[in-house]
């Protein structure tokens, strides 16, 4: 039986820098989708606007922000903050 001997890759340093460039990319890819979605979840709303989660319910049980809820979570929309902190 013969026994393959392999040698060592002189190539790992180059993948592992090719492995981490790609993670980067997919970082920066990830993180302009985000950017484009057209809502804030509530974390982002009390983290914007400095507020606790029993005043962002106040809030929006008063009907003072518009809001939509998919599932279990609900969205703000951007627009909204963007016109209401306009100078």
């Amino acid at each position: 039986m013969k026994k393959h001997v392999y040698p060592q890759r002189e190539t790992d340093s180059s993948s592992n820098d090719l492995l981490a460039l790609l993670v980067e990319i997919l970082n920066v890819l990830q993180k302009k989708e985000s950017d484009h979605f057209p809502y804030y979840d509530s974390a982002d709303v009390k983290r914007l606007m400095n507020i606790s989660d029993s005043t962002l319910h106040r809030i929006r049980k008063s009907q003072k922000i518009p809001h939509v809820k998919i599932g279990n979570k609900i969205f703000y929309p951007k627009s909204f903050f963007n016109n209401a902190f306009k100078p």
